[in-house]
């Protein structure tokens, strides 16, 4: 005997644009690693980490300088203010990073295709005051064909990328309550995939 299992229902406050927005987005990731069949790639956190433990990694080396020297040395003084500045730089870099590079991005992931190696970046957004969710999809599509000439066979490698946006009413995927409409909701995101993926291979 099978147990059928059924998703978990998404309940949140329909005033609250930042909630639907929120729901949106975990639903949408779910959907591209569970049936879009994209494996995610954790690229920007993973540069992120790397400039937060970076500015952590000098911090600690120079409160250590300063713990292991006396302080009223100028080499002291020097290589903790060193230390310091490192840190904030390292923290600047990565705030930078996620303001002007990761932006709205939720979702960074790839997928083998028949065409090569597709790749999927995925942007949110919401205006003030508009209940829309504005979604931007970036596809880039890498491989190889080969094509035969009489006895010659000539080997092609390039590279594909489109970029569509699409933006719905969070009224047609959430009701009264306030519980999204799962079907409905991948239904969209079904269609704006295909959308995107057929501009792609254009």
């Amino acid at each position: 005997m099978t147990t059928e299992t059924h998703p978990r229902a998404i309940k949140v406050d329909k005033s609250n644009l930042l909630d639907l927005k929120s729901a949106c987005d975990d639903a949408l990731k779910e959907y591209l690693e569970t049936k879009g069949g994209y494996k995610q790639s954790h690229k920007h956190t993973d540069i992120k980490l790397v400039l937060g433990y970076l500015g952590c990694a000098f911090a600690a080396a120079g409160s250590y300088y300063g713990y292991i020297h006396p302080f009223e040395l100028p080499a002291t003084k020097f290589w903790t203010g060193v230390s310091v500045v490192l840190y904030y730089l390292f923290n600047a870099l990565m705030m930078a990073y996620a303001y002007f590079i990761e932006n709205d991005t939720i979702f960074t992931g790839y997928k083998s295709t028949p065409h090569g190696t597709q790749t999927i970046s995925v942007g949110s957004s919401v205006k003030s005051y508009n209940p829309y969710y504005d979604i931007d999809l970036h596809m880039n599509i890498s491989g190889s064909s080969t094509s035969s000439s009489g006895s010659s066979k000539t080997t092609i490698t390039g590279k594909k990328s489109t970029h569509q946006r699409f933006s719905t009413a969070f009224q047609y995927w959430f009701d009264e309550d306030g519980v999204l409409a799962q079907e409905q909701f991948e239904a969209d995101i079904i269609k704006f995939l295909a959308n995107t993926e057929a501009t792609h291979l254009e």
